[in-house]
């Protein structure tokens, strides 16, 4: 009996010894893929405020400016702003780097402007930390011309105007 379990662990030790156990390694490659949308989003914008016009008056009223601010998807190009023509007797040139157009509030006459300002770049995603977006910038900017009468009550008058960003 000690004969035949001594020849057996032989056996099983040249086995062992002979023929090693074996690891390995396989590779496989898999794409990664996203269907990315392109997104702005824009914060309220501040009223565009001419003041007081007194009717004739000898020189150019000019507004304060405001700004509108938009958080973007990094890397986008192409974009292009207009303002819309829905108040009476609003105008709007098409979609341009800078938006265009004119307007007639209380009777008088405006021009208004929105003039895109260099985009402030976000930080690129790592695979440790999260990408932040690009800010971009519009100055709204308005003035109305000298010696204008104006129409109605004397008082604040208010007109909605929109501001449109395509990216």
């Amino acid at each position: 009996m000690k004969k035949n379990l001594l020849t057996r662990l032989i056996a099983i030790s040249t086995f062992v010894i002979l023929f090693p156990a074996q690891a390995g390694t396989v590779n496989g490659n898999f794409n990664v893929t996203v269907n990315l949308t392109s997104v702005c989003t824009m914060a309220a914008i501040g009223d565009l405020a001419f003041g007081t016009y007194t009717a004739f008056q000898a020189g150019i009223q000019t507004a304060t400016n405001t700004t509108a601010t938009l958080t973007c998807t990094r890397g986008l190009t192409g974009v292009t702003a207009n303002f819309d023509t829905a108040a009476t007797g609003s105008t709007a040139a098409g979609a341009a780097t800078n938006a265009v157009g004119a307007g007639v509030i209380a009777g008088l006459e405006y021009n208004i402007t929105a003039t895109a300002n260099a985009a402030a770049p976000g930080t690129a995603a790592t695979a440790s930390t999260i990408g932040t977006a690009d800010t971009r910038t519009y100055t709204i900017s308005g003035t109305m011309p000298a010696s204008q009468a104006g129409t109605g009550p004397a008082g604040v008058a208010t007109q909605v105007r929109t501001l449109t960003v395509n990216y």
